[in-house]
């Protein structure tokens, strides 16, 4: 039992730590189911056809626009978290972050019927990739043949990464986003008034040169104005939309992972049932030894 000892014969500083952890072994007992029924009582919506809300999608995660590098390894990844520790005296538990961050840089997710942009800010992410190292190591540099050393004996690296073609399982909030956002109205008004505001603009529409628009010019500049704005608008209709993943407001669960959802539910299902049975021991050790004081 805790600390060696019956609960009647416990300090009550063991038996006040005993509660404490029986009560964090509870929450972490319905944190964990309450993730665990989500991923699987919501069913996996495909980008194509996915309603509006929260969903469940499956697919292949596929690098950003833009090449994104992990700031330890320089490893070409769609998602980094990092952390680098630096050792404390001479003991070899004794580690303080130095640095650490993680990406927020939106990235896409392929599932076979459309693409999705995948925002992970706020996501809680499970990635396979990982890895900790001490000491210097020899990392490629992208690009290149090259390598370089990274690294030394008195820092630890640890790095969790979304590689790109990585299986991805996400549960956010899904969003199609319209190329025609904006009313043809306001687009009209708001392109008059930038035309207005523009001297060049101005004076091309100012036939007679007085500095000013009369009622005919204005007139004029509004017709083509209105004519540009709805060829232009022709143009982003024929466009795909635009569907994005992201965190939902609320309490509601944004989580990512690498990891077979089925594999990665069993696991939330074993850790509920550990923290549960933690949860019991402590606060029934608790609990005896306080009624027994």
């Amino acid at each position: 039992m805790l600390s060696g000892l019956s609960p009647g014969h416990a300090p009550v500083q063991v038996l006040l730590l005993a509660l404490g952890l029986g009560a964090l072994g509870m929450v972490q007992f319905f944190r964990l189911q309450r993730r665990r029924r989500v991923m699987e009582d919501t069913p996996t919506a495909r980008i194509r056809s996915a309603a509006q809300g929260y969903v469940e999608l499956i697919g292949t995660a596929l690098a950003p626009d833009a090449p994104l590098f992990s700031p330890i390894s320089r490893t070409p990844c769609c998602w980094y978290r990092f952390k680098i520790e630096k050792r404390k005296g001479d003991g070899e538990g004794n580690w303080k972050t130095e640095q650490q961050g993680v990406s927020t840089t939106q990235f896409w997710l392929d599932d076979g019927t459309g693409r999705c942009i995948v925002d992970p800010e706020g996501a809680e992410v499970h990635a396979r990739h990982s890895r900790t190292w001490q000491g210097a190591s020899a990392q490629p540099i992208p690009g290149t043949l090259e390598v370089m050393m990274v690294g030394d004996n008195d820092h630890r690296y640890t790095e969790h990464l979304i590689l790109p073609g990585e299986h991805l399982y996400a549960l956010g909030w899904f969003t199609s986003l319209s190329p025609l956002q904006v009313a043809l109205h306001d687009e009209v008004r708001e392109r008059i008034a930038a035309w207005k505001a523009d001297p060049a603009k101005r004076r091309a529409f100012d036939t007679n040169g007085d500095g000013t628009l009369d009622m005919a010019e204005f007139e004029q500049l509004r017709q083509k104005a209105a004519a540009q704005v709805e060829a232009e608008r022709r143009e982003r209709a024929a466009q795909p939309q635009t569907h994005v993943l992201q965190k939902p407001q609320g309490r509601r669960v944004f989580l990512l992972t690498t990891e077979p959802h089925t594999q990665f539910s069993r696991r939330l299902r074993w850790q509920a049932w550990g923290w549960l049975a933690a949860g019991v021991l402590g606060l029934g050790y608790g609990g005896a030894g306080l009624l027994l004081l």
